[in-house]
């Protein structure tokens, strides 16, 4: 079997939906390729713009700094006291101490400015925090560098001349507190190269430069750092200071790039501050940098993976449901043909063959049931001329099935006979007979498309004329133009004559046949009394009275209407057969006796037909049929006549209702037992009753109103909002158990008939019977 399946269709769809299947996965992973730079350059343009706005940040704080130490001159009190000398009298100590307070309170300002303070050279005295420092011994002990002696401090920091003075990170000893500082000293005031009369010192803790820089080592989970214009680290995060050298010195040999790599990888960026020269450096590591890329790929690699195996999955089926059907056209093509695969060059070479033959050989019985179709045509007109249908709607179907239009249901049936020929019979009087018809029925058509048309004999051709009603009144008229156009044209055209005989109007299809019997009446009369190219109307024919009208055709009608229980139409037959006989004629009571016998026997032998043969019914009314007398006058012999078909139509149609009624019951229970099924249809139910679908399916519109699947679905919607009410099945329980194959069309069906979804009926119901009053009763009581 597997064999079968790799066959080379199978195996050339299979090759093209993996090609197709190939495109989207290249694109994938072109796509794959842009996204990985695209997120690598965007970390890389993340941590750049998050080391420039450190960067900015940190210059503006340093510019504050710079901006406290030159404001400091703008404060008379301070350069007063920063210019005093030994002359100038004592020391105004609360004058020194408000200066103090009024400097700190500045100083608040900039989280740069909290730690620092103030020499006074001439005064020997520091200024800090609002605090004044007189023996400045006592300030080392709180505040000193770890590194500097008392004598190193006073004489390096206090007394040098320093011109906006960046000190690298040193250890530093804050009151009692260990800290690595940035110091910043400035000379005062600050124009004094030789001979500074105070000095301005700023520590600035390096952890609240390095906040600045931890955004990077928390995001990428790499290293920053700060170094001043001569390489020394001012500040570092996440890397030590030797580190941090040779990273200056490789900056500085390759000036100018701002991105460069490690040689594990890392990714280096620099930015290099205008303001005063420091280096801004931060790396960030392999990982950190394909942190996102990292993500893009694990998800490219599972979707891509989980696509060409769904891909596959779906190539391997539509391969293999694409070139079934192809196999299985092969072995239908091999069964019926007997064709040999190996004789052409693939399956599909193969298949071309054989349908080509096979939709030549159609075209050729096309055209030969093209052929045949007139004959049937044919083959129906004469069978409606002779009365053989039994209802107008049959007659209706059978029309439009084989495309026979009338224009409407009134009109006449008229006989065209070829004068000239008599009783003369052989093959060239045959062929010319042939020809004229031809003749007469392309010149009718001519003049009027939809006139019907069929031959009688070798010599005559059969015309039905038909009209909307609203034209009945001109029918008359119409036919006489046509025909005496027709007759003038074949006279002149092809030296034929003809004479036509047209029997009475018919105003159903059902009496089209009668009309047709008058126009064959009315022809046997022309032999006598008609000669030349004229025309005769069955109604101006002068009837004999010594034979009375009741064809055969008639006769069968009126069996056919009496047996299916159509009063009306009997009615009308026996009105006809009456208004014939003994208005349009005057038969001799011997005749008249011989017509009631045989309408007498039409009764007795449809009365005695096998549904009623020998019931109580049956043998009532032939009884009374036998009792029917002409001794009573003729109009009584009719209305007797009618009474007792009229009697048997209402025993046929109670029958009927009875068996119909029968059937409804038989239906509505199989319904009812059987609603649960979801393969319940109209087939199952005519199967189980023993009925047509189509005569099942018109039986229980016409007595109930509704088609079935909509009874159907009332039985299990009915039953469907029992169970909401009544259990705690769920919905999609209930729809399985009503007749649906899944929840979501049972709700449809509920929404469609009731106008409410499940859920909110049983919670309307549940509600109006008080079913959650009684719940949150209970739930308060527990």
């Amino acid at each position: 079997m597997l064999k079968k399946k790799l066959t080379k269709t199978f195996r050339k769809f299979l090759l093209s939906y993996v090609i197709i299947l190939l495109f989207p996965l290249i694109t994938g992973f072109v796509s794959y390729q842009v996204s990985i730079n695209v997120a690598k350059s965007s970390s890389i343009e993340s941590s750049m713009l998050i080391l420039k706005k450190s960067k900015e940040i940190l210059e503006n704080r340093m510019m504050e700094v710079e901006r406290f130490t030159r404001q400091l001159q703008s404060v008379e009190d301070f350069n007063e006291h920063l210019s005093a000398t030994a002359e100038s009298g004592p020391i105004d100590l609360y004058s020194l101490r408000e200066t103090s307070r009024y400097i700190s309170s500045y100083a608040h300002t900039n989280d740069f400015l909290t730690d620092s303070y103030i020499y006074l050279k001439n005064y020997n005295v520091i200024l800090s925090n609002g605090s004044v420092f007189f023996r400045v011994d006592h300030f080392y002990e709180l505040y000193h560098y770890n590194d500097l002696s008392f004598d190193q401090w006073k004489k390096t920091i206090l007394e040098g001349n320093h011109q906006g003075k960046i000190i690298p990170v040193r250890s530093y000893t804050s009151n009692k507190k260990d800290l690595s500082v940035i110091t910043y000293v400035q000379s005062l005031p600050i124009n004094s190269f030789n001979k500074p009369l105070g000095t301005s010192v700023i520590t600035i803790d390096h952890r609240k430069i390095g906040s600045l820089l931890e955004g990077l080592s928390k995001q990428y989970g790499g290293w920053a750092f700060i170094a001043d214009n001569e390489g020394n680290p001012l500040t570092m995060v996440g890397i030590d200071e030797s580190q941090t050298k040779k990273i200056v010195e490789k900056l500085k040999k390759q000036a100018g790039s701002t991105n460069q790599y490690l040689e594990n990888g890392t990714m280096l960026i620099s930015a290099e501050s205008d303001f005063n020269g420091w280096q801004y450096v931060a790396g960030i590591p392999k990982q950190g940098l394909m942190e996102k890329a990292e993500i893009i790929k694990h998800m490219t690699w599972m979707v891509t993976g989980s696509t060409l195996l769904i891909g596959m999955l779906l190539c391997l089926f539509l391969a293999y449901r694409n070139s079934t059907p192809i196999h299985k056209l092969m072995d239908v093509v091999r069964e019926h043909i007997g064709s040999d695969v190996s004789k052409h060059k693939n399956e599909y070479d193969f298949i071309h063959g054989n349908i080509s033959n096979l939709i030549s050989n159609n075209k050729s019985l096309k055209s030969e049931l093209t052929s045949q179709k007139q004959i049937v045509k044919d083959s129906f007109i004469k069978s409606l001329l002779n009365g053989e249908f039994p209802t107008q709607q049959g007659i209706k179907d059978r029309t439009e099935q084989l495309e026979v239009y009338f224009q409407g249901d009134v009109g006449y049936v008229g006989i065209l006979k070829i004068n000239g020929y008599g009783h003369m019979e052989n093959k060239e009087i045959h062929d010319e007979l042939g020809a004229a018809r031809l003749i007469i029925k392309r010149t009718l058509t001519e003049l009027e498309p939809t006139i019907v048309l069929t031959d009688l004999h070798s010599d005559k051709v059969i015309v039905i004329f038909s009209f909307n009603r609203e034209k009945e009144k001109d029918a008359a008229n119409e036919i006489k133009r046509i025909i005496h156009t027709l007759s003038l044209s074949m006279e002149r055209a092809y030296r034929i004559s003809i004479s036509a005989v047209i029997g009475r109007s018919f105003r159903n299809y059902l009496d089209i046949s009668r009309s047709y019997h008058e126009a064959k009446e009315a022809l046997d009369y022309t032999f006598t009394l008609m000669d030349g190219s004229k025309m005769l109307w069955y109604k101006d024919m002068e009837k004999e009275n010594s034979i009375f009208y009741y064809p055969i055709d008639l006769e069968l009608r009126l069996v056919n209407a009496i047996k299916t229980g159509e009063s009306h139409e009997v009615n009308q037959i026996l009105e006809q057969v009456f208004r014939e006989n003994f208005c349009e004629r005057d038969l001799s009571p011997k005749i008249a006796e011989q017509l009631l016998e045989e309408i007498k026997s039409t009764l007795i032998k449809t009365f005695d037909s096998n549904m009623y043969q020998g019931s109580d019914q049956s043998k009532d009314l032939i009884k009374k049929v036998l009792q029917v007398q002409l001794k009573q006058e003729i109009k009584q012999v009719w209305k007797d006549f009618e009474n007792l078909t009229e009697e048997f139509c209402n025993l046929v149609n109670k029958k009927k209702r009875e068996t119909n009624d029968h059937a409804i019951k038989l239906i509505m229970k199989f319904l009812e037992d059987n609603y649960s099924d979801p393969d319940l249809s109209l087939y199952r139910i005519s199967e189980k009753i023993g009925l047509p679908e189509k005569f099942v399916s018109q039986l229980f519109k016409e007595q109930l109103g509704e088609f079935v699947s909509d009874y159907i679905e009332k039985i299990r919607i009915n039953k469907a909002s029992e169970l909401l009410v009544t259990t705690d099945q769920t919905i999609e329980e209930i729809s399985i158990h009503v007749g649906y194959n899944s929840a979501h069309s049972f709700r449809r069906a509920f929404k469609r008939v009731l106008h409410v979804t499940p859920k909110v009926y049983r919670q309307t119901i549940s509600y109006n019977d008080g079913t959650i009053n009684s719940k949150s009763k209970k739930q308060a009581s527990s």
